[in-house]
């Protein structure tokens, strides 16, 4: 364990010894994420298109979804670690919407070993940001709460500045695909100073659509970032996941 990283764990290690943690996915007390919530999870390791992760279903062998063969998006790979719903949709919750910030150090390891295993070769790692007046009204960001962590165990540059949200966008929930496009549509800025020549991997906590992620990466590539990755907590669908 690297030293930052396990400053970082004694930390919030401390607080859970002064403040006894509640799990996030079903309130049992004695851990923040506990091992029933986490086996409950739908990982979504295989059968993902990959480039954008999407689920292939129907027994589909193909290795790219139709969306992505048709209109490569601007990321070069983006991933989720498991399905938007049961424990994880409520820890997700908790964690963006309760203040439950302690979480994000628990559900950023299962990201730590996803992203090892993808052997992506990422130097810089950014969390999606909120506009500014939805950082004044939460106090923080729920991607950041996953990112730095990540950055930490990883040992890889961490920069929550490097890309900003310049558009303050609605909600995605409820949106189509096109309209969720549409919504985030030059709505982030990357700092050249901090991406120029780096291959950014930006973490956020549920993904849709990938819209979102695809916005990202063309403010990144823009500003001179070589290539961008997306990696997910957990990832909605349309339709039910077996």
């Amino acid at each position: 364990m690297r030293p930052a990283y396990w400053l970082y764990r004694k930390f919030w290690l401390s607080l859970d010894w002064l403040y006894p943690p509640a799990c996030g996915g079903c309130s049992r007390p004695g851990d923040r994420w506990c091992c029933s919530c986490n086996q409950q999870v739908q990982i979504l390791f295989s059968d993902v298109c990959q480039i954008c992760g999407e689920l292939l279903l129907n027994g589909n062998s193909a290795r790219f979804c139709r969306d992505c063969l048709g209109n490569r998006p601007r990321f070069q790979a983006m991933r989720s670690w498991g399905a938007f719903t049961g424990p994880l949709r409520e820890a997700i919750h908790r964690l963006k919407y309760r203040k439950d910030v302690a979480l994000g150090e628990a559900l950023s390891r299962p990201l730590q070993d996803l992203v090892r295993s993808l052997n992506w070769p990422i130097d810089l790692i950014v969390p999606v940001p909120l506009s500014d007046q939805r950082l004044r009204e939460r106090g923080y960001n729920q991607a950041d709460c996953l990112a730095l962590p990540m950055a930490l165990a990883l040992g890889v540059d961490y920069h929550s500045r490097a890309l900003l949200r310049i558009k303050n966008t609605q909600s995605q929930v409820g949106l189509s695909a096109h309209q969720r496009k549409e919504n985030v549509l030059n709505a982030f800025s990357a700092n050249p100073r901090l991406v120029t020549g780096r291959q950014v991997l930006v973490i956020d906590d549920v993904a849709t659509t990938g819209a979102t992620i695809h916005s990202c990466a063309g403010a990144l590539l823009d500003a001179g970032a070589v290539q961008v990755f997306g990696m997910t907590l957990a990832r909605a669908f349309h339709y039910p996941v077996e």
